[in-house]
C-alpha cells in the first residue's frame, strides 16, 4: 500500500489484486477498480489489460463501458510483452467477432485480417491460446486462413508445448491421420498427445482416451481401462453440465457409452 502511495505502478496493481480478491484485506470491488486504473494511467500493462476486460464485460460492479474498454486494450496491446501478451488476444477475439454483434464498438473494426494479425502477434510472444486459435484457423479454413496442415501443425505443437490441453488433443489428432510429407502417421504419439490432455482433466481427450485404450490405438486394449476412462469423462461433461446449466449434446454419445 505504501509503494501504491508513491505512485509505484506494479504496486499499485498488486494492491487492486488484493482488494479484488479479498487477500490480506476485504474484498472491494469498488476499492479494485480505483487502484486498477490508477495503476493503468501509471502505465502497467497488466492493469490496462485487466481494466479493459472489466470495462467489456461490465465486471467488479462496474457498468459495461466497450468504448474505453477498446481503449485500454489497445493501449496493454501496444506494451504487449511475454509477460502480458493477453491483450493481443482479446482484441483479436473482438475482431473476429461478425459485424452486428454486440458489443458495438465503433472504435473497433471488425475484421477477421485484423484478427488473425493480433493472434499472431500474441502467438510470436508465446501466448498457448492464440497458437492453439491459429491452429484451429489453418485447420478448418476459418477466419479467413487457408487450410495449411503445416501451419495447423506448427501452432498446436507451440500451444501442447506449453501445456494447452485442447492443442494437446488436436495435435493427437494430427498424429492419429498423420499428413502427406508434414508429419508422420503415429498411434503411439496420438496415444500420448491425447493422453497428456486426459490427465488435465479435459473430458473430450478423456472420452479419446476411452476409445484409444477399449480398440487398441497407441496402447494395449483394456476394456475394462476403457471403461473407466468413459466414465471419467461423463462425470466431467455431468460437472459441466450443472455448472453452466445446459446440455451439451455433442457429448451424449459419452453418456450413453458409460450406460448414464
Amino acid at each position: 500500500m505504501q509503494a501504491s502511495k508513491q505512485n509505484h505502478a506494479a504496486a499499485t496493481y498488486r494492491t487492486a489484486v488484493c482488494y479484488e480478491y479479498g487477500a490480506g484485506t476485504k474484498r472491494d470491488p469498488n476499492r479494485a477498480t480505483q487502484f486498477y486504473k490508477k495503476a493503468a494511467a501509471l502505465g502497467d500493462t497488466a492493469a490496462m489489460y485487466k481494466l479493459g476486460i472489466i470495462m467489456l464485460k461490465g465486471l467488479l460492479s462496474q457498468n459495461p463501458n466497450p468504448r474505453d474498454a477498446v481503449i485500454w486494450l489497445k493501449r496493454a496491446a501496444a506494451n504487449a510483452d511475454e509477460e502480458n501478451p493477453h491483450a493481443l488476444h482479446e482484441l483479436g477475439l473482438l475482431h473476429a467477432k461478425p459485424e452486428k454483434e454486440p458489443p458495438e464498438i465503433p472504435s473497433l473494426i471488425r475484421s477477421e485480417k485484423h484478427a488473425i494479425e493480433e493472434f499472431k502477434k500474441a502467438a510470436e510472444l508465446g501466448y498457448a491460446p492464440s497458437c492453439f486459435k491459429l491452429g484451429c484457423c489453418y485447420e478448418y479454413g476459418q477466419l479467413g486462413c487457408p487450410v495449411d496442415p503445416r501451419q495447423s501443425i506448427r501452432y498446436y505443437s507451440k500451444a501442447a508445448e506449453k501445456g494447452h490441453s485442447d492443442a494437446e488433443l488436436a495435435l493427437s489428432g494430427w498424429y492419429l491421420t498423420g499428413s502427406n510429407g508434414i508429419l508422420n502417421q503415429s498411434d503411439t504419439e496420438a496415444y500420448l498427445w491425447a493422453r497428456k490432455a486426459a490427465d488435465k482433466g479435459l473430458a473430450k481427450a478423456e472420452y479419446a482416451i476411452g476409445y484409444f485404450t477399449e480398440v487398441g490405438i497407441g496402447v494395449k486394449a483394456d476394456i475394462e481401462e476403457a471403461r473407466r476412462w468413459y466414465m471419467r469423462a461423463a462425470g466431467n461433461i455431468y460437472s459441466q453440465i450443472l455448472k453452466k446449466k445446459k446440455y451439451f449434446s455433442n457429448y451424449e454419445f459419452i453418456l450413453k457409452k458409460s450406460h448414464l
